[in-house]
């Protein structure tokens, strides 16, 4: 079932894609990111040749994973719960490559806020759910 996570990273990497600071960033990685989500069936992310696609569904050999209850991951990707304070107290466990986790997060950052409206009225929304 999809849920509101993997709608929500989705936006996110149409979104990426539109981004010339995301896309100069992530240009030349080459990585899967798998989200293994309670709550909701899985769904990935693969970047490859400047460009990130969502993908429904798992991965083979994902270079990192994502796993955490699917609410919990949209609050943090909401802003409504600080992502720092989810990974250091354990919310959300990483397998993987550390260095490919950290690369997707700051391009994400670097989405959210070039394009701040759009992902400020995400987390507005969110607050109703």
């Amino acid at each position: 079932m999809a849920g509101k996570s993997s709608r929500a990273v989705s936006v996110l990497a149409d979104y990426m894609n539109r981004t010339p600071d995301a896309k100069q960033f992530i240009s030349g990685w080459e990585s899967n990111v798998l989200f293994d989500l309670s709550g909701e069936d899985p769904f990935s992310l693969l970047f490859t040749e400047g460009k990130v696609e969502f993908k429904s569904g798992k991965v083979t050999d994902p270079d990192v994973t994502f796993f955490c209850n699917s609410d919990l991951f949209f609050d943090i990707l909401t802003g409504k719960i600080d992502q720092d304070d989810a990974f250091a107290n354990g919310l959300v466990e990483i397998k993987g490559s550390i260095f490919d986790s950290v690369k997707f997060r700051h391009a994400a950052e670097l989405t959210q806020q070039k394009h701040n409206t759009i992902f400020s009225l995400l987390k507005t929304l969110s607050r109703f759910s």
